[in-house]
């Protein structure tokens, strides 16, 4: 096949869930199919040359320079309330991006485009006699409205609601361009079939490179907590702030010794300042997450907004970690609390559960090893790779 993928960017340095699951599944696409990358970026970058190394042919549409602050980001945040489209596909949305994927498009024929983030499906409206496929990596209308849920501020849960509705509107509509879709979980799949699409969707898990992230040697350090997510995505700041302000000073009242490590790139200001809290460390942006992750007496997921499935409990769990996480942080993957992972959504039991795992290893050794078994017989990239490529044949099939 001759595969066009459209992106926000070039799926490189390989630290956000999103990149990960982009990167490895286009790379195997790639093995067996010719597959053309149109992102913002620069031609020659990091990103650009990884994609070259994987076999891709990359093509730069060139920065996207909007700034997400200062006067001009909310001149646009006040004028998309005129839109019928939410933000974050209107702010991804420009002539000249539009432009090179027509060159592209007149050029040699392509059989089929795939959308590599639901936003990104605009640009396929109005594109016929190619089909596309959407990859949604979530169903963006779900978190939009858990940001609404748990945000206090007044005005800003007005826009933030207003912004919900325009999401969801969005997504209905997007899916009925395409000729096909994927999810990352079973329950979004169905919600996606749900709209009416002419189309089966496909499930698409999140995988791990179980070579990669594999456990070794080192000895856990039984007052270690770790979380790891990148801190410019929303719900990872919220899920750090829940379990720094609401949870860890329940761990500290019955392991005083206890300390978190919060592991990812870009932590805005208020996440730098948790910080300044006793026992907590905000690392920023690390070269490689393992060794935090090693150091590990137990793992946390304390997310409170998400959607699609967590990359970070299947790594975690690859490396042979005790996870500790809310219901909505396990959504997605086919896991069993008490036999694989550890579910809690109340404060008190998640820090409760937190101070057992730390204060007797042994009794969570068989939970372990049953995540690393998981990880490795249901969610290796080679195998979502393959299943990937014999569903876009599928749609082929169809059109």
């Amino acid at each position: 096949m001759k595969i066009l993928v459209i992106d926000e960017e070039f799926p490189y340095p390989l630290n956000t869930g999103k990149r990960i699951r982009s990167y490895n599944l286009v790379r195997a696409l790639a093995r067996d199919n010719e597959v053309t990358y149109l992102a913002y970026g620069e031609a020659g970058s990091d990103g650009y040359q990884s994609l070259e190394r994987a076999g891709l042919k990359p093509v730069a549409a060139g920065q996207l320079r909007r700034k997400k602050s200062g006067l001009m980001f909310y001149w646009r945040l006040l004028l998309n309330l005129l839109s019928p489209d939410p933000y974050i596909v209107t702010h991804h949305y420009t002539a000249r991006f539009r432009n090179k994927l027509n060159e592209l498009l007149a050029g040699d024929p392509y059989d089929v485009i795939i959308c590599e983030w639901t936003p990104y499906a605009r640009y396929v409206r109005d594109i016929h006699g190619v089909p596309s496929v959407i990859v949604a990596h979530n169903i963006e209308a779900s978190i939009w409205k858990r940001y609404y849920e748990n945000d206090r501020n007044p005005l800003r849960r007005i826009y933030i609601g207003i912004q919900a509705r325009k999401v969801e509107n969005f997504e209905r509509r997007c899916f009925g361009w395409a000729a096909g879709a994927t999810a990352v979980s079973r329950e979004e799949a169905e919600e996606i079939a749900g709209y009416g699409v002419h189309y089966p969707v496909e499930v698409i898990d999140n995988g791990v490179d179980i070579e990669f992230f594999s456990p070794d040697d080192t000895i856990p350090d039984p007052d270690t907590i770790v979380f790891t997510g990148s801190m410019d995505w929303r719900p990872n700041q919220d899920a750090v702030t829940y379990f720094v302000e609401s949870i860890f000073p329940l761990i500290r009242q019955r392991r005083p010794s206890a300390k978190v490590f919060l592991v990812g790139r870009k932590p805005p200001l208020k996440v730098e300042q948790l910080g300044q809290v006793d026992g907590v460390t905000v690392t920023g942006t690390v070269d490689d997450v393992r060794p935090f992750i090693d150091r590990a007496g137990v793992y946390v997921v304390p997310l409170r907004i998400g959607g699609g499935s967590r990359l970070k409990i299947l790594e975690a769990m690859a490396m042979g970690k005790v996870v500790v996480s809310t219901s909505i942080g396990a959504e997605g993957l086919e896991v069993a609390d008490g036999e694989n992972i550890l579910i809690r959504d109340e404060e008190q039991a998640i820090a409760n559960q937190v101070v057992d795992c730390l204060e007797h290893p042994e009794k969570y050794h068989q939970l372990a090893e049953q995540g690393r078994k998981l990880v490795t017989s249901r969610y290796r990239w080679e195998d979502l790779g393959q299943r990937f490529h014999e569903y876009l044949a599928k749609i082929l099939a169809r059109s």
